[in-house]
């Protein structure tokens, strides 16, 4: 009787033991899941602490020494304070905004400026941060359309204008032969006056009297009064009849219809516009 006792509390012993060694574990086991979720929080925590947030960085950033806006609502206006600051920061800056190079020379690098104007037309903007001025500009034909600044050089007095293809460059000159080349020796006076083109400048003004002329015949003798090169992107066989009397480049291209593109360089200083390239794009083609 006595053994059997013995062995029913043995057996209760080993199932009371069992039991403390399950809870056991299972304690160690919440303990550990518990304090490897405050680690990862505590880990996230610190990862979103040392991130730092956009009004951070912004506020992290070099401060510039001078405030510069620029507005290009149909017209470009500017917006600049500075003092005694060095002409190639705010250009730096300048080209930023703009999406476009502003290019300076090594004089007027080291130049500083202290200006304070609001609102002020990009040409008249320019011509007060230095003494001579160029600006490339790209001109569409399309009614409406305003002159797109491709490229802006600021430099001293008496230096050399930059370099006609510094930014506006082209890839092929298009080169247009018509007519009878051999010359018979007959008077061919009466044959020129009934081609049905005539193209000429003078005094920067372009008179054009075209007769069904292929658009690209006419666009290639504007270009070749004005002594620029001629590029055609696209397929056109547009036909033009047209008078036009002493206008400007510009003026008269957009006579010429759309999808054409004039290039120019703009000196403040002189107040001369001078074209650089001609181009032709087919429809719904943009350069």
């Amino acid at each position: 009787m006595q053994s059997t006792t013995n062995t029913s509390n043995l057996a209760f012993l080993r199932v009371l033991i069992s039991r403390t060694v399950l809870r056991t574990a299972f304690a160690v086991a919440t303990i550990f899941l518990a304090v490897a979720s405050g680690m990862a929080q505590s880990d996230e925590a610190k990862t979103k602490a040392e991130k730092p947030t956009t009004s951070e960085q912004t506020a992290r950033q070099p401060k510039l020494p001078f405030t510069l806006k620029v507005t290009t609502n149909q017209i470009i206006g500017i917006s600049l304070k500075a003092d005694d600051v060095k002409l190639k920061e705010i250009a730096g800056e300048l080209s930023r905004k703009l999406k476009i190079p502003v290019m300076l020379t090594p004089i007027v690098e080291r130049h500083a400026v202290t200006v304070n104007f609001s609102d002020v037309v990009l040409e008249t903007a320019m011509q007060m941060l230095a003494p001579q001025v160029y600006i490339d500009y790209e001109v569409d034909s399309t009614p409406g359309t305003q002159p797109r600044p491709l490229a802006i050089y600021l430099q001293g007095y008496n230096e050399r204008p930059p370099s006609d293809t510094a930014v506006v460059k082209g890839n092929s000159d298009v080169m247009i032969v018509e007519g009878n080349t051999e010359d018979d020796g007959t008077d061919k006076s009466k044959d020129e006056k009934e081609q049905g083109l005539k193209v000429t400048v003078k005094d920067g003004l372009i008179s054009v009297n075209a007769k069904k002329q292929p658009l690209v015949v006419v666009l290639y003798g504007i270009a070749n009064e004005l002594g620029i090169p001629f590029e055609v992107r696209n397929e056109v066989t547009d036909v033009v009849t047209t008078t036009i009397n002493g206008a400007s480049v510009e003026s008269a291209l957009q006579q010429l219809g759309p999808n054409i593109r004039l290039y120019l360089r703009y000196d403040l200083q002189l107040g001369e516009r001078r074209p650089l390239r001609l181009l032709l794009v087919g429809g719904d083609k943009k350069s």
